[in-house]
């Protein structure tokens, strides 16, 4: 019979006839089976029985399951459905719609207003009563261009009359000529249009010479402060100033606001009532000093701060006290 001091080994039968043991040999005794234990006195567990981990490999073999099948046909990149994906994108590329594009990087330095390249604009822009011009700042709309007699040059509206041959130079009248005397042209230079133009004396005798400066490229014919002379430059950009503001001009071409029906901005930017006859000497309201402080008016409760409305005769003004 089975030994009493231990727990059966379900592998090993003793009521089975010899050799129909799954241990064989003559002496069953269980600590002799060659079946390996994961516990004392107990087989490990059939890999293929339920509740056991299953090889990987035969999952996708068992039956009633179809195996997923990644689509990627054309897509550069993305996931292909399976919890994978399909490719990846070279440095400098994302993936929009399954595909590598170029990362786009807008173009606006030098340029107030116009497109950037990205299908942007470029900030701050142009306000409502200006267009950009061809230089990308902006112009008051309504301007007439002046081009009549002229072949070259700014036309005053932000654009030009048209541009010299290489071996041509515009005149502040607008004509081409190819005279490369200095003239009154120093080697601090000038801009004619956008063509900037200045002396050069490294040959001892001085020769006219000039640039292009293309405001596609960003960059106007301008003075430069730091090398003092005339250059193709890249126009500071305008930064609005509206902290702390409501109302009025943005120190650019905007405005930081509107007040509603009624009132008036201030000065330094406040929506309130107009002054009307209240000067900033004020008055007082009952317990109320009412006085006119840049442009709108302001009311303080004396009586909140336990003090009374009255005149000031050292300052000749009404204020609380």
């Amino acid at each position: 019979g089975a030994p009493d001091d231990g727990p059966r080994n379900p592998a090993w039968d003793p009521d089975a006839p010899a050799g129909e043991t799954d241990v064989g040999g003559a002496d069953p005794a269980p600590e002799q089976a060659d079946v390996p234990k994961s516990d004392e006195g107990v087989a490990p567990p059939d890999p293929g029985a339920p509740g056991t981990d299953a090889d990987p490999a035969d999952a996708h073999d068992a039956p009633g399951e179809t195996p997923c099948l990644p689509s990627c046909e054309d897509n550069e990149c993305g996931e292909d459905g399976c919890g994978d994906l399909c490719g990846w994108c070279e440095w400098g590329k994302i993936c929009v719609a399954n595909r590598c594009v170029q990362v786009c990087v807008p173009a606006c330095e030098g340029k107030l207003c116009g497109e950037d390249g990205c299908g942007g604009e470029c900030q701050p822009g142009c306000a409502d009563n200006e267009f950009c011009g061809m230089d990308f700042t902006c112009v008051l709309k309504g301007c007439t261009p002046s081009c009549a007699g002229r072949a070259c040059g700014s036309d005053g509206c932000g654009d030009t009359c048209g541009d010299c041959p290489a071996d041509l130079f515009c005149t502040p009248e607008g004509a081409c000529v190819g005279d490369t005397s200095c003239h009154d042209v120093t080697a601090t230079g000038r801009c004619v249009g956008t063509e900037l133009q200045w002396c050069d004396v490294s040959s001892g005798e001085g020769v006219l010479k000039k640039e292009i400066c293309d405001p596609a490229s960003g960059r106007l014919c301008g003075w430069d402060a730091l090398a003092k002379k005339y250059a193709c430059v890249v126009p500071e950009r305008c930064e609005p100033q509206c902290e702390g503001r409501e109302c009025g001009p943005d120190g650019c071409t905007g405005d930081c606001g509107a007040c509603a029906e009624g009132l008036v901005c201030s000065s330094i930017g406040k929506c309130g009532e107009a002054c009307g006859v209240v000067t900033d000497a004020g008055l007082c309201a009952g317990s109320d000093l009412v006085f006119c402080h840049k442009g709108i008016l302001l009311t303080y409760d004396c009586a909140a701060a336990g003090k009374e409305c009255k005149l000031d005769p050292v300052a000749d003004r009404f204020d609380c006290l």
